[in-house]
């Protein structure tokens, strides 16, 4: 007797949940090869089988930086994905991360009846707490992947896992000897690797002043080589521009993806705040994190932010580890100074290593396998 297929709807907005998507797909094609995924895919989920209804960098801009000036491509997006799962209705439908696009998908898909995982839970604590409450009228069962989140959601009395994060499980932490070969960088050099963004906006703002940071260390040292990670065409497009425009004779390799053997391979990053902060981290890499937004989004920020730290890597321990250089902040001079004080002091980078350890210690649970499960008790 052949078994009906199960439909799985799973939406990434940006390409991080693109790899936890893949990752959680894998998991569960091992517990039920019955399985079938659709949604809103990047490379990493459509290479593991899943059809893609739109393109994920549709909504690889929807943080507020993209979402003011994407507003009404992307409402037309999610628009046409409900009333696509509502005439083909799904056994199960997972956000991944990206609550804005995914808060009411969930709320419109529960209140008729479909089952809603939202994976990555919204930062509640650090901003919009009201959020909360719609998580708990919307989504039948919530994953973390930090473990202070666990209180907040006991509080709220929302049915939640606390998974741990898949790239603790992943990231063996060891140096990628060999990468660092293909590159080209000597053993002698000092490999930084500068990462302003996986999204435009990000890269607009941060480019420029990663590739100035770069050009200081230089003229410091010739031994500084960079290699710079680009999610896809477009971004490696804007950062060569970037580039051209304030350093054309600065020599930068401009890589397609592949951050996580850049990272691997490095010395030190220089890293936007957001995923990549963490992944080196669990690299065992010292990182700087800078970051700059818009003045709206500035003015909207201080408003609604609780918190004093930005990067999630200030939030795993007892007191913050990394450096953080916001806004005005964010120059050349205060990046370039703090990446040659981390080379040069053996005892503040290894602090900041000690502590990468911790935060590995208590990511790493297995969170593929985990999610998978509660995924398959709500299909069962």
């Amino acid at each position: 007797m052949i078994r009906s297929r199960k439909k799985i709807a799973i939406v990434a907005g940006e390409n991080s949940g693109d790899i936890l998507g893949a990752g959680l797909i894998r998991s569960l094609r091992a517990k039920d090869s019955n399985l079938e995924f659709f949604g809103i895919c990047g490379a990493e989920m459509i290479a593991e089988g899943a059809a893609a209804l739109h393109d994920i960098d549709n909504l690889s801009s929807i943080g507020l930086e993209g979402l003011f000036g994407r507003m009404r491509k992307i409402l037309h997006i999610r628009k046409h994905l409900i009333e696509y799962l509502l005439h083909n209705r799904p056994e199960l439908y997972i956000g991944i991360d990206a609550p804005d696009f995914n808060l009411p998908v969930h709320k419109r898909l529960s209140a008729a009846g479909i089952p809603t995982v939202q994976y990555v839970a919204p930062s509640v604590w650090a901003w919009r707490s009201y959020r909360i409450r719609k998580i708990r009228h919307s989504v039948t069962r919530l994953l973390t992947i930090y473990p202070f989140e666990s209180a907040i959601y006991e509080n709220a009395q929302i049915p939640f896992t606390y998974v741990g994060h898949p790239m603790a499980d992943e990231i063996d932490g060891r140096a990628n000897v060999e990468f660092r070969s293909e590159l080209g960088i000597a053993a002698s050099d000092i490999l930084v690797a500068l990462l302003p963004g996986s999204r435009l906006s990000e890269v607009n703002k941060l480019a420029p002043a990663f590739v100035d940071t770069a050009l200081k260390l230089m003229h410091h040292d010739l031994r500084f080589k960079f290699v710079t990670p680009a999610v896809n065409d477009e971004i490696a497009s804007h950062f060569r521009c970037v580039l051209n425009e304030r350093a054309p004779n600065l020599p930068i390799i401009v890589q397609d993806r592949q951050s996580r053997n850049v990272i691997a391979a490095s010395d030190i990053v220089l890293t936007a705040s957001g995923t990549a902060a963490l992944e080196t981290a669990l690299s065992s890499k010292p990182v700087v994190v800078g970051y700059r937004v818009s003045l709206p989004t500035l003015v909207l920020a201080k408003t609604m932010v609780r918190i004093k730290h930005y990067s999630i890597l200030n939030h795993l321990g007892d007191s913050p580890v990394i450096p953080e250089f916001m806004q005005d902040d964010c120059t050349a001079d205060k990046l370039s100074d703090e990446i040659l004080k981390l080379l040069n002091d053996a005892n503040y980078r290894n602090q900041m290593l000690s502590a990468f350890e911790r935060f590995r210690l208590k990511l790493r649970l297995g969170a593929n396998e985990r999610a998978a499960q509660e995924v398959i008790k709500l299909l069962r």
